[in-house]
């Protein structure tokens, strides 16, 4: 059961590469909740979903993401991953589009029942984009 939920966690991750959307109507629940911390307010369903990963995608129409770690139990997985992209497009964190190459890492935790992500909340190293935009450094 463990290796079913860390399946179903995988592949809906990847609904966060650029036209992979359709996975969420593969995978979601009908109540599905996706809260991140930099949300101002959860998105609920999945067309909501859709749409910000739609707006996602136009900053950033060729990201690819990868699962680096996950930890499943039967109806939760964690999964730290990182994503690469090329902001192409628009104003982001006040810095325009100018072909930056970042490289971002995360955790979400996905919440599984009967097949179907009902729940996803994350983190995601927006201080690391950020400063990848500006063209600066967050080491120290």
């Amino acid at each position: 059961m463990h290796a079913q939920t860390e399946s179903i966690a995988r592949r809906f991750l990847q609904a966060w590469k650029a036209g992979s959307s359709q996975i969420v109507d593969e995978l979601a629940a009908g109540d599905l909740v996706v809260s991140y911390t930099h949300f101002t307010e959860p998105l609920r369903g999945a067309e909501a979903f859709k749409q910000m990963l739609g707006q996602t995608h136009q900053f950033f129409p060729d990201l690819q993401i990868r699962a680096e770690e996950v930890i499943a139990t039967e109806e939760t997985a964690v999964v730290r991953w990182r994503y690469q992209a090329t902001h192409h497009a628009g104003e982001l964190f006040g810095v325009s589009a100018a072909g930056q190459v970042v490289e971002v890492a995360g955790i979400s935790i996905y919440r599984i029942r009967d097949g179907r992500v009902f729940e996803e909340l994350g983190v995601v190293d927006n201080l690391s984009l950020m400063a990848q935009l500006q063209g600066t450094s967050t080491s120290a």
